[in-house]
């Protein structure tokens, strides 16, 4: 929201520096996100007459005038051709500085003096119209200021207004707002009109949405000058505030929307056929709007239409045709609210953002309506000669009502750290609008409607800390018996965070969401559906992760592309399925998703919306380890990430984890494998697939896994390991077993077998083809052994054999040469 604050002065007094308007309001309201300067912002504007006008001799496309500034004339260099010998125009003396921190001095231009500059309106942040200087009327007087009669520079600040306060989004509330946190009185505009103009009731109303139209106002205002212009001071604000002038009505009817938050529109009443009608779009209709795009649009989005075509994507924008044009002497105003959330989805479907849309899906208040449409309706007839309608046309069934919300002033206190005077807090609502009562030792407060966020007594006591000042609760923790710290999950998630980091991987954070073309790149098939977003922020990001996979390899392709040799990269966030929600639930499902919120069951019974929208969250772990693991030197070759890499890294994540043959669409067979604790499936672990890599654009396929973090439990609890000084023998023993055998339970029985010598054993050889028979293979083991004293031959022995026996009753595995 763009506030000009010569605009805001209109409607509230304040004595505050740019700065401390800014502390003001960030401390006690919105944030603000910039400021920005239009116009001259320092220095001195005149009225000039021009004595003469004509051709500069040496140059084609300049102009040199001999301009009157009241006693005094000045020569001055101009590009613009429009100004003519008794025109007045807006002049700036050097010395001036403009809003770009240009600062004006004389020049000399193609060899003749220029001592200042004719303003166009784009210079004087009126509006963006840069063709020519701006020519004054007789009404301004020679040698007096500009700023006499209109502001030659602007100050405007940009708020970020929260989602939840709409009535933020116009001039009046800005000021309602600042006069509270100011503690003082703020003003409106007061409607003095008189009607006469042709009856409304000429034309029908029909609202056949009402679940999507909650209020709708038409008035008609007639006998309206064609094609004139707007007052130069609206058309200033209208163009301070992010929008750009057309011509009178059209004008008034933005400023209106600025100045109240409450978007209207202005249809060419003689081009409406029959009547209004607001109803849901037909399958397969379209419209051709004012950017002269042409919109599909489907049967759960509204428009206002007559009783033969569509007229207005409600609350969007309108269609050609009824535009307001330049022969257009009598209109129908529309002043409506509508259901915030259709608007929403409307707005985002078709990728058109407005000013009227982003007001309208925040969900307005239907009690400004008459105020708007009258406004509209009397600056009509002040600035562009029109009559108003002594009726009005208008469907309101369900009248909204102020609700009371109670405050008790020792719970304020609780909650805030800081004492409360009861009539403080009841001033500081009433600045608001609200309406308070003193009841019982508590406040009894009435909402107004245009505060739909102030529903609990927790906000009304967050609207008593903000204009009091939270910059005035103390700085303590607060006593309390229940100790603090951090719950088991997060200790673990913060445990797994450092040990992978201490293993050389770095942390990636990507979006839960993302393109269609991650489903198709890791050749999942058309039944893997993740969930969709209804309104991605883009078409990239249409899609919730069923896996962390794709986002890591994203990352490491940027990685490479910025000529990473090698990284390893790991993340953990959820992944999201779709499933239907519980079969008692659909209904319940239904209504959430049409407006957001949780019809009550019963009073034990009430879903989560992820419950309701079927979908499944799931916390997990992944990693990928690209490229490079230890680069080539003199004495040793380049090595890759692998499988084997992978694998280490998850036998550090999940105790006790068994590895089994299995393939996925995007990991290499034969270098891949389900990851499971005892029977139960805890994730997977290999190399991705060669052809999956080139979809991504990576150079060579990296090792990856992804863990769910239930099956995670990693000790970084630092063991010591005694050094010794007797000496370790080692043994080697080749085997052969069934090619199925996993080589790791293997080593987990003889592991378990509690031998008192073997400090080590691993697998240094696996070998299938000649000499070992069909079906078979051989595998070489290697084990280290180490006593107290230095071992004998015999006792290395018998704990040799001991695995042998140990590896024939388990796998039938057979020593080779025995």
């Amino acid at each position: 929201m763009r506030v000009p604050l010569s605009w805001l002065r209109e409607y509230v007094d304040f004595d505050l520096s740019v700065d401390e308007l800014v502390e003001a309001i960030s401390l006690h309201s919105q944030e603000v996100d910039g400021v920005h300067g239009l116009g001259v912002l320092d220095g001195e504007v005149v009225v000039g007459e021009v004595v003469e006008f004509g051709p500069h001799p040496n140059a084609d496309r300049l102009f040199v005038a001999k301009v009157d500034l009241g006693g005094r004339e000045v020569q001055i260099v101009a590009g613009a051709p429009n100004p003519y010998p008794g025109a007045r125009v807006p002049v700036v003396l050097p010395g001036s500085v403009m809003a770009d921190g240009t600062k004006l001095r004389k020049a000399k231009l193609r060899g003749l003096e220029s001592n200042g500059m004719m303003m166009s309106e784009r210079e004087l942040g009126i509006s963006n119209d840069h063709d020519g200087i701006l020519l004054l009327d007789e009404s301004h007087k020679t040698g007096r200021p500009v700023a006499d009669y209109f502001p030659v520079g602007e100050t405007v600040l940009e708020l970020d207004v929260n989602p939840n306060r709409p009535d933020l989004w116009g001039m009046i509330g800005v000021a309602r707002e600042l006069a509270a946190i100011l503690r003082t009185d703020f003003r409106i505009p007061e409607l003095s009109f008189e009607t006469g103009g042709l009856p409304t009731d000429e034309y029908g109303l029909r609202v056949e949405a009402e679940d999507l139209c909650p209020r709708y106002d038409l008035r008609r205002v007639s006998n309206l000058v064609p094609g004139g212009r707007a007052p130069l001071e609206m058309r200033r604000r209208i163009f301070a505030a992010g929008m750009r002038s057309i011509n009178a009505i059209v004008d008034i009817s933005n400023f209106t929307m600025l100045e109240t938050g409450q978007p209207n529109h202005v249809f060419d009443a003689s081009q409406v056929r029959g009547g209004i009608v607001v109803r849901r779009a037909r399958e397969g209709e379209a419209m051709t709007l004012l950017d002269g795009t042409t919109r599909k649009l489907d049967p759960e989005m509204l428009i206002i239409a007559d009783e033969e075509r569509g007229l207005v994507i409600a609350g969007v924008m309108g269609a050609g045709d009824a535009e307001v044009g330049e022969e257009t002497s009598e209109v129908l105003i529309e002043v409506a609210t509508f259901a915030g959330r259709s608007i929403f989805e409307t707005s985002a479907r078709l990728g058109l953002r407005t000013e009227a849309s982003g007001r309208n899906e925040r969900g307005l208040d239907p009690n400004m309506v008459p105020f708007a449409r009258d406004r509209v309706a009397s600056l009509l007839a002040r600035h562009a000669g029109g009559k108003i309608a002594p009726d009005t046309l208008s469907h309101y069934p369900e009248p909204v009502r102020d609700w009371e919300v109670p405050l008790r002033i020792e719970r304020a206190e609780l909650l805030l750290g800081v004492p409360v005077e009861k009539d403080e807090a009841a001033r500081r609502l009433e600045s608001l609008g609200c309406e308070v009562r003193s009841e019982d030792g508590e406040l009894s407060v009435t909402v107004p409607t245009f505060r739909r966020d102030l529903r609990r007594e927790v906000d009304l006591i967050e609207e008593v800390g903000r204009l009091v000042g939270l910059d005035r609760v103390p700085e303590e923790l607060p006593k309390t018996s229940v100790p603090g710290g951090l719950t088991p999950t997060q200790k673990k998630v913060r445990t797994l965070r450092r040990l992978l980091a201490d293993l050389g991987l770095a942390e990636a954070i990507t979006y839960p969401f993302g393109p269609d073309r991650w489903r198709t790149d890791l050749g999942l098939d058309s039944g893997h559906e993740p969930p969709k977003l209804a309104n991605p922020l883009s078409e990239q990001a249409r899609e919730m992760r069923s896996t962390l996979l794709p986002g890591l390899l994203d990352a490491a392709v940027r990685n490479e592309a910025f000529g990473v040799e090698g990284g390893a990269l790991f993340e953990v966030g959820r992944v999201f399925e779709a499933h239907p929600p519980p079969e008692g639930l659909r209904e319940t499902a239904i209504h959430f998703r049409l407006t957001g919120e949780v019809n009550r069951l019963g009073p034990d019974v009430e879903p989560d919306a992820a419950s309701l929208m079927g979908i499944e969250e799931t916390p997990k772990v992944g990693g990928v380890l690209a490229g490079t693991i230890r680069p080539a030197n003199w004495n040793a070759s380049e090595r890759r990430a692998g499988f084997f890499e992978a694998k280490g890294i998850v036998e550090r994540l999940v105790p006790g984890a068994s590895f089994v043959p299995e393939d996925r669409p995007f990991l290499h067979p034969g270098r891949s494998a389900a990851v499971r604790v005892g029977d139960v499936l805890a994730g997977w672990v290999g190399e991705l697939h060669p052809e999956t890599a080139e979809r991504f654009d990576l150079s060579s396929p990296p090792a990856v896994f992804e863990l769910e973090l239930a099956f995670c439990e990693p000790d970084p609890t630092p063991r010591f390991r005694p050094f010794t000084n007797v000496p370790t023998v080692s043994r080697d023993l080749a085997v052969v077993v069934e090619s199925w055998v996993p080589a790791g339970d293997m080593l987990a029985t003889v592991e378990a077998l509690g031998s008192p010598l073997l400090v080590g054993a691993r697998v240094f050889d696996v070998y299938e083809g000649a000499q070992v028979p069909e079906g078979q293979k051989s595998v070489a083991l290697r084990f280290a052994f180490r006593g107290e004293e230095t071992l004998t031959d015999e006792a290395v022995n018998a704990e040799l054999d001991r695995i042998s026996r140990r590896l024939r009753e388990s796998f039938s595995a057979e020593v080779r040469g025995a």
